[in-house]
């Protein structure tokens, strides 16, 4: 099989003009804001059978019109299919500083965000929450007027939230990051793996809240 791209503005109004593009096997969601100026939202691990270019042409996508990748953290899983994208287009790579140490010397026009930087689409304007816990250097992309979180791998639906015994985890930011995202309005959650949720999603980022705080 190869990756199906979903056009997310059927399922929710707040949401047209963003695709889905969802990966075989271990692989990011990647999600696609515009067609032209378009800026993705991670890029899918980039192995065979993920490649991310027949998909973006499905939705119309050129290497000339790709202006930016926004990557929530710097697992291969979520990265390698940048490496994909810059052999045909020349886009600018949003990372965390603390992620970016991994890759910095082999992308061209890495931009360093942090807390609080603004990251221009031809949608909407996200802002940068910085989530450490899974990563050091994770992030969520937030869309305040429409209460849109792109959560990469610090929460996802039903009460989950990404693991934290990697090599930059840790179990004290994670329930720091889910604690400071909760205090968010979040009607739509947008996660790295799985399926969005359409409404009232703050209530699965309390649950994940709740569940790191129970943790034994």
């Amino acid at each position: 099989m190869m990756p199906r791209v979903i056009d997310l503005g059927e399922r929710s109004p707040k949401l047209r003009g963003v695709h889905l593009i969802v990966g075989e096997g271990l692989c990011s969601n990647i999600y696609v804001l515009g067609v032209e100026e378009a800026v993705l939202i991670d890029a899918g691990v980039g192995n065979r059978l993920n490649p991310v270019w027949p998909q973006l042409e499905e939705i119309d996508v050129k290497p000339e019109g790709l202006r930016g990748v926004a990557v929530t953290h710097a697992h291969h899983d979520h990265i390698g299919g940048v490496f994909r994208i810059l052999e045909r287009a020349d886009p600018e790579v949003y990372l965390h500083r603390f992620d970016a140490e991994y890759v910095a010397t082999y992308i061209r026009r890495l931009r360093l965000v942090d807390e609080g930087d603004v990251i221009e689409t031809p949608l909407w304007p996200l802002r940068v929450i910085w989530t450490p816990g899974h990563t050091r250097g994770s992030i969520c992309l937030y869309v305040e007027d429409e209460a849109i979180l792109f959560s990469g791998d610090t929460v996802f639906p039903w009460g989950y939230y990404g693991r934290y015994n990697g090599e930059t985890g840790s179990y004290q930011d994670i329930v720091e990051s889910l604690r400071r995202l909760k205090e968010l309005q979040v009607e739509l959650l947008l996660p790295g793996h799985g399926g969005p949720i359409y409404r009232d999603a703050h209530r699965h980022i309390e649950l994940a809240y709740r569940n790191a705080v129970s943790k034994p």
